[in-house]
């Protein structure tokens, strides 16, 4: 293995070239962007050339550039400031690559129309796909609230298609049957060779409208779908999804992968246990009723007393099919006349469940577990990028300590860059080969990259 350092004054980076077959090389921009190339060297083929002065690299060689992924990030207050930031760092890291498609994460306060023009006029034809959020996350400036942040890819065999639904909330496993339809409908080389899906849906009902569902009935029933839904700075604000050049309310958009590309994810919910665990014994959708042999609301009061306003500190850990592995249903709220309980997503009669809460250390080390699981089932040497996922809820116990999040973050992914935001809900399989399933008060990593061995 040898090491070339090259350098520019924009560019920073160290190349490792295996002689064998692959050269891959992980590079930092000085002007805040990120870009990671993974690229294959087989001289006994005619592709595309890289001229050294492309990368001020020493070397010229034949190569095949599966993925590029570059990601900007602005705090200015003016979208159309904010977006011309970002969109100067992308452009400069790609080199004169065109993105076939991206994911925007901005806060709800700005000119949307204005930042999807932007994109749209920068780089005609782009799959894109976005949300507003309840702050923001990159390698780029760590946690933020109230700023733009957006990645884009590049890939030869790669094929990354968007697609949405409209009225999500009512339509439920229909919207998701029409996104996912739309998103399919797009692939032209690679069809029937998809791979996974990011999902972004509005937070009203996301947790029992069954969209997921419907996205299976498509693509099939336990196919991969990672990602969370919209959010704001108050939940008494509207959120919004974005698909190419329109901003939605009430809506599911996706990202459709297929083609040479791999991933891995890894989730966690931050469920600190506080008791032992009990049968649901009826329910209905997210209202459980009956928790053992008693009501769902006296449940609760067993352990956290009768004031039903610190009912938003505790969650449930729910366990099904009698695994070890749980995913949170968080933000319950008590029906004294009913002694019910509703949650942010759906709990099956015969699930054992177990009441928690979510403290600090949790949240920390849910991180860390989230991430630290991701890596250790990538089927490739070294992904491409990550995106995160993290409940608004986490924030909102950090407090100003939600940047202990992003430093573990970037201690467990190193050089590999990420995006993300913090959501109403996450969604994603708790483990590799399951349905997806949606989450609170949860942690969840999403790793990309080429499939090497193509």
């Amino acid at each position: 293995m040898e090491e070339q350092r090259a350098s520019t004054p924009s560019l920073t980076g160290v190349v490792s070239l295996c002689r064998i077959n692959k050269l891959k090389g992980v590079f930092s921009f000085t002007d805040n962007c990120y870009i990671i190339y993974h690229v294959y060297l087989d001289i006994s083929k005619t592709h595309r050339t890289i001229k050294s002065i492309m990368l001020n690299f020493q070397w010229i060689g034949d190569v095949i550039f599966l993925m590029k992924v570059a990601l900007g990030h602005s705090e200015d207050v003016q979208a159309i400031d904010a977006i011309q930031e970002v969109l100067e760092q992308i452009k400069n890291a790609l080199v004169g690559s065109v993105p076939q498609a991206g994911i925007l994460f901005c806060a709800a306060d700005y000119d949307h129309p204005v930042i999807l023009t932007a994109i749209r006029r920068a780089f005609p034809g782009i799959e894109l796909i976005g949300c507003s959020t309840d702050g923001e996350l990159s390698s780029v400036y760590g946690f933020t609230e109230d700023s733009i942040t957006l990645m884009v890819f590049v890939a030869d065999n790669v094929e990354i298609r968007a697609g949405c639904s409209r009225g999500s909330s009512e339509l439920g496993e229909e919207a998701g049957r029409l996104a996912a339809t739309t998103a399919r409908a797009g692939l032209k080389r690679y069809l029937d060779q998809e791979r996974f899906a990011v999902i972004l849906s509005d937070p009203i009902n996301a947790g029992i409208s069954e969209i997921d569902k419907g996205i299976g009935q498509v693509l099939g029933e336990k196919f991969p779908m990672i990602g969370a839904a919209s959010a704001a700075h108050s939940k008494r604000r509207s959120t919004y999804q974005f698909y190419n050049d329109e901003v939605l309310t009430d809506s599911v958009v996706i990202l459709l992968f297929a083609g040479e590309v791999v991933f891995s994810c890894g989730i966690k919910g931050g469920h600190a246990p506080m008791g032992g665990k009990e049968i649901v014994t009826s329910s209905e959708k997210n209202i459980i009723y009956r928790i053992g042999n008693q009501s769902a609301l006296d449940y609760f009061e067993s352990f956290i007393g009768k004031n039903c306003s610190l009912f938003m500190n505790y969650c449930l850990a729910v366990y099904e099919e009698d695994r070890e592995s749980f995913y949170v249903r968080s933000a319950p709220f008590c029906d004294v006349e009913t002694g019910s309980v509703r949650l942010n997503g759906q709990v099956p009669e015969g699930a054992r469940v177990q009441i928690g809460t979510a403290d600090r250390e949790t949240i920390v080390s849910s991180c860390s577990e989230s991430i630290q699981r991701a890596l250790a089932t990538y089927p490739g040497t070294e992904p491409a990028v990550a995106l995160l996922f993290s409940c608004a809820g986490r924030k909102m116990i950090m407090g100003t300590q939600i940047v202990q999040e992003t430093k573990t973050t970037r201690e467990c992914l190193g050089d590999i860059p990420f995006s993300g935001f913090y959501s109403y809900g996450e969604f994603g399989p708790l483990e590799k080969g399951e349905r997806s399933l949606f989450h609170g008060t949860t942690f969840v990593t999403l790793l990309i990259g080429p499939a090497e061995d193509s």
